[in-house]
């Protein structure tokens, strides 16, 4: 079992809830994320950097735009979205916006955007606010001593990503996959092989390795 230590105060097996708590505290606590998404055209990524709060009592994540950004109309056409926030823990957040026009909410972005709020204090009704209704996401970091951490979550309904890697019920208990894992986080189960997610790099070289096909890579659409 992986017995490195937590990352943003979560351990191995800690449940959904806590892991999301942890990880929209962490990037409202940073303030800025850099969000990708999808052009109008369909198929060209975009990405910019957007300032995310909590503008309700739930510790929904929030961010805001004008009409007549490009990111507006990328809302407009697919309203999906992927974020990161970075300062030496990862978490990367994917999921839905949906637009917010509640008045309590406008009011605590307002509040809390004073300088925004005199960049468009002629009509402020210019300005969209959205919320992440739904989605996945994942706090990551790699440790000094190389060592990784590893958390998915969900929230809003959806389901936390799938690991990449599982080893399957082909598996002979060779322990070629442990052998070969650059972080030393498979381990053998009695007879059969088990990957700890928590530290794992997801490099595949297990699923690479395996002569049995014992290992599945996982795909994953959130779309």
């Amino acid at each position: 079992m992986y017995k490195g230590p937590p990352c943003l105060g979560i351990k191995p097996g800690d449940p959904n809830d806590k892991i999301k708590e942890a990880a929209f505290d962490f990037v409202k606590q940073l303030g800025y994320m850099s969000f990708a998404s999808t052009a109008v055209d369909g198929r060209t990524p975009t990405n910019r950097g957007l300032e995310v709060h909590y503008l309700d009592d739930e510790k929904n994540l929030y961010v805001g735009a004008s009409r007549g950004k490009h990111f507006y109309d990328e809302m407009e056409k697919l309203p999906f979205c992927s974020a990161v926030g970075i300062d030496v823990v990862s978490v990367r957040i994917s999921g839905w916006l949906v637009k917010d026009d509640r008045e309590s909410v406008r009011e605590r972005y307002w509040l809390q955007n004073q300088g925004t709020k005199k960049m468009y204090h002629k009509d402020l009704s210019n300005f969209q606010v959205y919320r992440f209704e739904k989605g996945e996401g994942e706090i990551f970091h790699v440790y000094e001593a190389d060592a990784i951490a590893r958390a998915r979550f969900s929230f809003g309904g959806e389901k936390p990503r799938p690991w990449s890697y599982e080893i399957n019920d082909k598996c002979t208990g060779c322990g070629i996959c442990v052998t070969n894992c650059m972080m030393d986080t498979i381990h053998m189960h009695g007879d059969v092989a088990k990957i700890d997610h928590y530290g794992c790099n997801e490099c595949g070289i297990c699923y690479f390795s395996c002569p049995h096909g014992a290992i599945d890579k996982n795909e994953f659409v959130l779309v």
